[in-house]
């Protein structure tokens, strides 16, 4: 009896052993080799001296890391008037490096040049002749005065619109070149 079942034991064994002598074939997943993405719809900033950007709200997404975290590479001195040129970057776990430039525009305060809704919401009784460019025409607004924005709004009701969306100091006053009131723009 202890025989048969030594001999069964070393049936099982010899069975057991030609089954692990197979070559065993492991299935790697195809390398990652395509950068993320960076979920961005802006590549233009502007903002005034000594108050830095938060970029938090920007991030990554790769096909096979999901979603990502973004950093800020270069520099940009948000003590000094200037335009500066970082770049938004975004790397996935395999090392696959995204890079957005971005152009940020550092100004100087504008708050004390502006006038308030009240100031420009009366009539204007002067010329469009009068201290305005020569070159554009009556009640309009320049260009350069709304490049600083980030959007615009027209019209009194603007107002309520911009602060919803951006918040009530980053909302400005924006006049026409004849200094009659036209709306609100947001930094």
């Amino acid at each position: 009896m202890n025989c048969l079942r030594i001999l069964l034991s070393a049936l099982f064994v010899a069975i057991v052993m030609a089954g692990c002598t197979e070559e065993v074939t492991v299935i790697q997943p195809p390398a990652d080799t395509s950068p993320p993405y960076i979920n961005m719809t802006q590549y233009e900033f502007t903002t005034e001296v000594g108050t830095p950007i938060d970029f938090s709200n920007i991030g990554g997404y790769d096909d096979i890391d999901g979603l990502l975290p973004t950093r800020l590479r270069g520099y940009v001195d948000y003590t000094r008037e200037g335009e500066y040129y970082p770049s938004i970057v975004c790397t996935d776990l395999s090392g696959n490096e995204s890079e957005v430039v971005i152009t940020i525009h550092v100004m100087e305060s504008s708050k004390t040049a502006e006038p308030t809704p009240a100031e420009v919401s009366e009539p204007v009784s002067s010329t469009c002749d009068e201290g305005t460019d020569p070159s554009q025409p009556c009640h309009v607004v320049l260009p350069k005065s709304i490049a600083k924005y980030k959007t615009i709004y027209e019209g009194e009701e603007g107002k309520t619109q911009c602060e919803q969306a951006y918040g009530e100091d980053a909302c400005d006053v924006i006049v026409r070149n004849d200094g009659s009131f036209w709306g609100y723009g947001a930094k």
